[in-house]
């Protein structure tokens, strides 16, 4: 019975393309015929509308005029010869309106279709309908189901509606926190208290979103070198930003103790970051060490790239000192010295070693004062001045051997031990001795 019911629908489909893939009407003239449908007929002229548009017609020269059903008198015509349990004959309907471009009607026979049989699978997805867990359901109720919802034409999850209204809303506090902040004073205590009175108990998420963001904008200014005036006032919102809680306020903390160009804030940063104790804040900046010591930077850089890995090495090596954790020794034993490619055609290929510390040399080495005041004794070997300085004071030379001084001080600070410049006299100490530090 199902496949005499597919022939029926089959032979419904053929032989409403025979009757309706002509169009209405068929105008013979005298030198040939229009294809159309007639709008209007008069005794002197016909206008016919036809695929290209609408055309009139000299009555004189039409010599007959040929009716042809429209698709819609072959659908009423089809839909009535339809059995009332024919669900496949249905649905072959419902497939040739969508072909003649009856989208209404191609919907009312594909629902007359799983009315009939409610597991038609073909008229169920032309509905939109998906089968989960044995159930069918529309695309509305199975995005649900998946926990989605909906934001404009759009299905995401809850997080990316609540992200997308909170960044909306924080757009609007970031311009009142900019307003605020310039309007007073730009010491800490009165950005404190004025960014505090603006925010209120109402600011919520996005308020705090736009405090990291302002924050990131004034480190990227100050970077610039626009206004470094500010420093007290990044000091004021990067505590501000240690009391928010989740992990976007802890990386713009560990950020400013790496990108802030101000000591001072950096300090800050690295002290609040030291009082929580977690492993995860060693871990990030022994991260950036091996990051900043790799191939990216060290064989493949140009002289920016290398000028800012010197520089965040350095940073990265005096925060570890600072959070106290032991288990950083073996990544800053192998910071302290890095050597840098630099290509032979290069304009900063240092010239012949010569150093200009007047600093007083003792049996093959010289004693260096490093920028905090640390003084230690360092080999003098040829081609090297360990990125402390350059002889020539008319030209900048870069040295491919860099001597991390803060790797140096923070190896001392957390072992109490000085080994110099030996890598391997620092990690045989740690590895003799890890285990009365490892938890």
């Amino acid at each position: 019975m199902k496949s005499l019911s597919r022939g029926i629908a089959w032979g419904i489909i053929a032989l409403a393309a025979l009757l309706g893939s002509a169009v209405a009407d068929i105008i013979h003239l005298k030198s040939g015929k229009v294809e159309g449908t007639i709008l209007s007929k008069t005794d002197t002229e016909i206008v016919v509308q036809t695929t290209v548009g609408k055309i009139t017609l000299n009555a004189a020269d039409v010599v007959s005029i040929e009716r042809k059903s429209t698709p819609m008198q072959v659908y009423r015509e089809m839909a009535a010869k339809l059995g009332a349990k024919d669900a496949d004959g249905h649905f072959a309907l419902g497939l040739w309106c969508t072909d003649q471009k009856l989208f209404g009607e191609a919907h009312k026979q594909y629902e007359a279709a799983i009315a009939i049989d409610p597991n038609h699978k073909s008229a169920r997805e032309k509905l939109g309908y998906v089968l989960k867990d044995s159930k069918w359901l529309t695309r509305t109720q199975a995005k649900e189901a998946e926990g989605f919802v909906r934001m404009g034409d759009a299905w995401v999850t809850p997080e990316q509606r609540d992200a997308a209204l909170n960044k909306d809303a924080a757009n609007s506090w970031v311009r009142r926190l900019r307003a605020t902040i310039a309007k007073g004073q730009m010491t800490a205590d009165a950005v404190t208290v004025r960014v505090t009175a603006c925010l209120g108990d109402k600011a919520g998420e996005p308020g705090e979103i736009a405090l990291r963001t302002v924050f990131a904008e004034m480190i990227k200014a100050a970077q610039d070198a626009r206004r470094e005036r500010e420093g007290e006032a990044r000091i004021a919102l990067l505590e501000l930003i240690n009391q928010q809680k989740g992990p976007e306020a802890l990386d713009h903390v560990r950020r400013a103790a790496i990108g802030d160009p101000s000591d001072a804030v950096r300090g800050v940063a690295v002290k609040r970051l030291a009082a929580q104790k977690a492993v995860e804040n060693t871990a990030y900046f022994v991260g950036l060490l091996r990051e900043y010591t790799g191939p990216r930077y060290r064989l493949a850089g140009d002289k920016r790239a290398r000028s800012i890995a010197r520089r965040v090495l350095r940073r990265a090596a005096e925060a570890l000192g600072e959070l106290g954790d032991p288990r950083a020794i073996p990544a800053l034993a192998d910071a302290m010295f890095v050597r840098f490619f630099i290509p032979e055609n290069a304009d900063d290929t240092p010239p012949p070693m010569t150093l200009g510390f007047s600093n007083t040399r003792v049996g093959g080495a010289t004693t260096v004062t490093d920028s905090r005041g640390n003084r230690y004794e360092v080999p003098v070997t040829d081609g090297t001045n360990y990125g402390l300085g350059g002889a020539d004071p008319e030209r900048e030379v870069e040295d491919p051997l860099f001597f991390n001084d803060g790797a140096y001080s923070a190896l001392r600070k957390l072992s109490g031990q000085d080994f110099s410049h030996d890598k391997r006299a620092w990690l045989a100490w740690w590895y003799r001795n890890r285990f009365n530090f490892e938890e």
